[in-house]
């Protein structure tokens, strides 16, 4: 098998893994660093969405694309970390190189190259995430 098809594989499973955290979650906050900035709890918070149509903007933004099929060296600038109705952290996803969503990096070892970069990083500016 090529390694196009297993990486292809790969991003099945993360997509299935997206859905499921995406459909449970009530709240995302845009924290500090990335994915070596330490425990997501203790990491300054530079944005909170809980607005369900900020919500489904920040999902559609983070979640379309294609899987790369390899992680990027660094480890990201922020990250994004999705809460559940009880405020517990169920998933993170890591932003590099301002193109790519890292989604639980350790996990599944392979980028997402946003569809539209400028989109996110215009949506980040705008929460505060980045600024200016």
């Amino acid at each position: 098998m090529t390694s196009e098809g297993s990486g292809a594989r790969a991003g099945d499973e993360i997509r299935v893994w997206l859905d499921d955290v995406w459909d449970r979650a009530a709240a995302a906050v845009i924290l500090r660093g990335g994915d070596d900035a330490g425990p997501l709890a203790r990491r300054p918070v530079l944005a909170e969405i809980y607005d369900d149509g900020t919500l489904a903007e920040l999902r559609a933004l983070t979640t379309t694309g294609d899987f790369s099929g390899d992680i990027c060296r660094c480890h990201g600038s922020l990250t994004v970390a999705l809460l559940d109705a009880h405020g517990e952290f169920i998933g993170s996803g890591s932003h590099h190189g301002r193109t790519d969503i890292a989604w639980e990096r350790g996990r599944f070892r392979n980028n997402l190259e946003v569809a539209d970069p400028g989109q996110l990083l215009a949506f980040l500016e705008r929460h505060g995430a980045y600024r200016r």
